[in-house]
């Protein structure tokens, strides 16, 4: 009976992880793909607009969904059975939120002029002031996001994030077009866009409201509150590892706010007009969606295999633990790397689809390599999480922030918006290879085979080679001034088809998974079987 209970509890709790896992997914690529429209809407100038100011409104959304909710609804995990400890910790974590959201809010509100100013744009305060707004909503978001999630009921949560996105979504590409069709400036608009931020949050609470309005009774906040040894020790594990994993997930929100405040005004500093750089801005910044879809696909296979891994460490078995471990950061190298070949490779056409020229294609394809690391540093990451170790992962984000920065100023001046890239690749890069060095040492094996990288790099090259030959072969059959929208759109998709199919046979011809790796990983199994019958067909001929 014990055994049958601890079963259902396993599944209980990898099911709750299966729909946060879906809908984080979600919200992710709805996040990424908006400002393709909202490119169309804004242009590169309000594209630039609006991610200047963007980063701090990720900094914030990542604090009240990622971080502190981790950190609350393991405390509360871990003291299911006792409702005073339970009230304990959900009320010192709002305090503590409290006074940290407030600071952070009064600091980004009352500073904006200056803010903006280190960007190089005074007409950037007001929205930098909107944004500062959202942090007001953290406390109640984490905490009962936290709560939901402690005691493994993932749906409030799931379904704020969602709700969440989709009104701030709406509210973006609404105002920003109802502005500009009034006749405001792009800075309104980019102020109506930011705006997104704050009724997307109104939405999140509103959801998160609705469910304890159901479950009051079973909210445990009554009870006198008195600062002790115990509220002290939950403050400390609160924001210590709570900050500790907001960190590690900042690295891609980190590189963008150091371009935010070093590209712009860089630029104009080397004598570029403001104009023209506010173009070049929203043009570099057109990678920013590519990049998080890619990692957004880079990760979904391999971060699947983090509970398995975090259970064999719970445990002691050192032996799954290695083999999924190293499975997971092969898929990550496989996808990712794929991802970003082959977004070099159409890149040319992909930019032509979505925003309506090839401006910049140079600059993005560099940016593309992004995808590589983003993926191999957020997989990483996630398994030193699992596995205890909250430090490196933080430490090696706050190393490659400063590195950006540093390569940012010594690049951009020489090779302008390519630089850039440059930098932001070479940055993360430093994150990805910190974490899987201290991830080495720690399970004491070596990672991936030097054979499996050779064959996951030769199959991406032959994969690169093909597409490009593809893409001159499409453009002979049509002259440069007859390529429209359709033309570079059937071009960009029929490329991704044929650069899927291609790479995916070669790393399955190439042995890069065995069979009982495929097994492990999801649809895998149908391949294996797959596999596994035309090779028996073989053996029998």
């Amino acid at each position: 009976m014990n055994k049958e209970v601890k079963n259902s509890h396993v599944q209980s709790i990898l099911n709750g992880a299966l729909i946060l896992t879906l809908a984080g997914l979600f919200t992710k690529v709805l996040s990424a793909s908006y400002r393709i429209p909202y490119h169309y809407i804004a242009g590169d100038v309000g594209f630039y607009i609006y991610q200047q100011v963007y980063p701090l409104y990720g900094i914030s959304l990542l604090l009240g969904t990622y971080g502190f909710p981790v950190i609350i609804s393991k405390l509360i995990a871990e003291n299911r059975h006792n409702k005073r400890v339970i009230s304990l910790i959900l009320r010192t974590s709002f305090m503590l939120l409290s006074l940290m959201n407030g600071l952070f809010f009064a600091l980004q509100y009352l500073f904006a002029e200056q803010i903006a100013s280190w960007m190089g744009d005074d007409k950037l305060t007001p929205l930098i002031q909107i944004i500062s707004l959202s942090f007001l909503f953290i406390p109640f978001l984490a905490v009962i996001r936290g709560y939901y999630q402690g005691i493994n009921n993932m749906v409030p949560t799931a379904l704020s994030q969602v709700a969440e996105q989709m009104v701030r979504v709406g509210t973006i590409l609404l105002l920003s077009f109802l502005l500009l069709h009034q006749g405001y400036d792009l800075y309104v608009a980019g102020a109506g866009a930011i705006f997104g931020s704050i009724t997307g949050a109104i939405t999140s609470l509103f959801v998160l409201g609705a469910f304890l309005l159901k479950h009051k009774k079973r909210l445990p906040i009554r009870g006198q509150y008195q600062i002790t040894d115990e509220v002290s020790a939950v403050l400390k594990k609160v924001a210590l590892q709570g900050s500790l994993i907001c960190l590690s997930g900042m690295g891609l929100l980190f590189i963008q706010l150091v371009d935010s405040f070093t590209l712009f005004s860089q630029l104009v500093l080397e004598g570029t007009g403001e104009l023209k750089a506010k173009i070049m801005k929203g043009t570099y910044d057109r990678g920013l969606p590519l990049i998080q879809l890619g990692t957004v696909v880079g990760t979904a296979f391999s971060l699947a295999l983090v509970p398995v891994i975090s259970s064999a460490v719970s445990n002691r078995d050192q032996k799954l633990m290695r083999e999924k471990s190293r499975l997971s950061l092969k898929l990550s190298l496989v996808v990712g790397i794929g991802a970003a070949m082959g977004l070099v490779g159409i890149m040319q056409s992909t930019n032509a689809m979505l925003y309506g020229d090839i401006k910049g294609t140079d600059t993005l394809q560099i940016l593309s390599l992004l995808i590589v690391f983003t993926t191999l540093s957020a997989t990483t990451a996630a398994i030193l999480h699992g596995m205890g170790y909250m430090y490196v992962p933080a430490l090696a984000v706050l190393g490659g922030l400063v590195l950006k920065y540093v390569l940012n100023i010594a690049l951009i001046a020489v090779y302008e918006t390519e630089g850039a890239a440059i930098a932001s690749v070479l940055s993360f890069a430093f994150i990805a290879g910190v974490n899987t060095l201290y991830l080495r040492l720690k399970i004491r094996m070596s990672m991936i085979g030097g054979k499996s990288i050779g064959s996951i790099l030769m199959a991406a090259c032959v994969m690169l080679v093909v597409l490009k030959l593809y893409e001159l072969g499409a453009y002979s059959l049509v002259e440069a001034n007859n390529r429209h929208t359709t033309f570079y759109s059937s071009q960009a998709l029929s490329a991704v088809c044929l650069g899927g199919v291609l790479y995916i046979y070669l790393i399955l011809r190439n042995g890069v998974f065995t069979l009982n790796e495929l097994l492990d990983i999801p649809l895998g199994d149908k391949v294996a079987k797959y596999i596994e019958k035309n090779k028996n067909k073989g053996d029998k001929k």
